[in-house]
């Protein structure tokens, strides 16, 4: 009976394992079809690392640009000597500036409260009004004979429905037993003043009249000019500043550049710089013997990538401005390459940022850090030999954007090139695998058919071998 390799058993009538036989063929023919596969997950690798590249660069160019920006040297920041009695807020406008501020009153809001009365005073009866005018507007307390308790429940309700006059009302317990209507400005500062009749009801100050509190603006000098205001918080007295006054007194406050704003811009360009190169050194390392035998993959000798790291140092030791500047090196302002680092072998190429010296230079001469950044660079000659200049920030910005495009950037174009490449051997791989079940199949059909042969024959053997013994014991008789 005949028996195909294709159904998973072998050799029945050969001896011969030809499963195995066909695995170690197709094994072999394989090899290249791996080969294939490395190639693919070795432009992958590439391809990420290209990919992730691209992200950090475009990182920079965001920090370069965050440094270029109008108002990236305008940030100012303000410092109070004394927080308890008043906040400082520097924004937009604000200009450098020492001022004693002097707080002699804080806004207040007028109040006025009325004699204290009991559930057994009635409406109406010795001092007390039927009605109370505010600012000339009538509210009545109710009718003669109404407890005085109830009226002032009552006139307190009328008056906090009525928003024309902007004053709230409330009944409060001043002593056991009495209660008295207290009224206050909604309004604060001097605009909230108001005037009350039947001044036998309301409690008296120390000078006669109604107000236990007057209405009354903050009153404040700076730099020993007097001021005043409706409210604590001063806007308008020193330009770009707001002021909140919490507490009489004096205070000293000092505006300046907000050096820590503007050195965290700079470390975010730095770390941004340093991130590039350390990632391009460590993937451009020789080549090392893996654990089991094969090389790890490296970009070693990369052209992109060394044009990468040169151009960026070039760039950091560029020269900004002229002779008469400043400063011309960012050495001078805090930022330097390998610094203190004499030995090539230790060199790698990151700037070491001395934020100290970035900040105390600042303060020192704004102007002259800002043109660090801002000021023209050298950049190239044109036809006639004149110099082509940009500024510091543009000489990055623009090169970076050559770099990172998204339509033709020279690394999007070099993403694209492993793309090819991976979809070209992607399509020879689907090419030798279909070749090679094609070869598979063949061979098992081959076995196959060798298996039915061996069969018949074997069966003929067994026919033949009968019919010799039924002569030779015919013969034998």
């Amino acid at each position: 009976m005949a028996t195909s390799t294709t159904g998973g058993i072998t050799g029945l009538a050969s001896g011969f394992d030809s499963a195995s036989y066909i695995s170690a063929i197709m094994k072999q023919e394989s090899a290249p079809l791996d080969k294939l596969q490395v190639k693919i997950d070795n432009n992958n690798a590439y391809k990420n690392f290209f990919t992730a590249l691209n992200t950090k660069l475009s990182t920079l160019k965001d920090a370069v640009q965050a440094l270029g920006d109008l108002d990236a040297f305008k940030g100012m920041a303000a410092t109070n000597s004394n927080s308890s009695v008043l906040s400082a807020v520097a924004g937009d406008g604000a200009v450098s500036g020492n001022y004693t501020i002097k707080v002699n009153s804080l806004v207040s809001s007028q109040v006025s409260a009325s004699k204290g009365f009991s559930a057994a005073d009635k409406v109406g009866e010795g001092s007390n009004p039927l009605k109370i005018s505010i600012n000339g507007k009538d509210f009545s307390l109710g009718n003669a004979g109404d407890d005085m308790e109830t009226a002032l429940n009552n006139v307190a309700k009328l008056i906090n429905a009525d928003t024309d006059i902007k004053i709230t009302a409330s009944v409060i317990q001043t002593e056991p037993g009495k209660k008295s209507l207290v009224l206050t400005s909604a309004e604060p500062g001097a605009a909230g003043s108001f005037s009350l009749d039947n001044s036998a009801l309301w409690q008296k100050n120390s000078d006669g009249g109604i107000e236990l509190q007057k209405a009354s603006n903050a009153n404040f000098t700076i730099n020993g000019l007097p001021m005043s205001s409706a409210t604590n918080e001063i806007k308008d007295a020193i330009p770009g500043l707001t002021l909140n006054l919490t507490d009489t007194g004096t205070s000293t406050v000092k505006v300046s550049q907000d050096t820590s704003k503007l050195v965290d811009k700079v470390d975010k360009f730095v770390n941004a710089y340093n991130d590039i190169v350390t990632t391009i050194r460590n993937n451009t390392k020789k080549s090392q013997t893996n654990s089991d035998g094969s090389l790890s993959l490296t970009l070693q000798g990369d052209p992109m990538l060394r044009d990468i790291l040169t151009q960026l140092n070039n760039w950091m030791g560029a020269k900004v401005g002229d002779d008469k500047s400043a400063f011309q090196l960012f050495s001078q302002i805090g930022l330097e390459i390998d610094k203190g680092v004499t030995s090539s072998s230790l060199m790698t190429g990151t700037i070491t940022f001395d934020k100290d010296l970035f900040a105390k230079k600042l303060t020192e001469n704004p102007t002259a850090v800002e043109n660090m950044f801002k000021g023209e660079v050298i950049q190239s000659k044109d036809k006639d030999g004149n110099d082509i200049t940009v500024s510091f920030t543009e000489m990055f910005s623009n090169n970076l954007k050559d770099w990172t495009n998204s339509v033709d950037g020279m690394i999007t174009s070099k993403i694209k090139g492993y793309d090819s490449e991976i979809s070209y051997v992607t399509n020879q791989m689907t090419s030798m695998k279909e070749r090679l079940d094609k070869r598979e199949e063949t061979l098992k059909k081959q076995y196959a058919n060798l298996e039915v042969v061996m069969s018949t024959l074997n069966n003929q053997k067994s026919w033949l071998t009968s019919q010799f013994n039924a002569l030779t014991n015919s013969s034998s008789k």
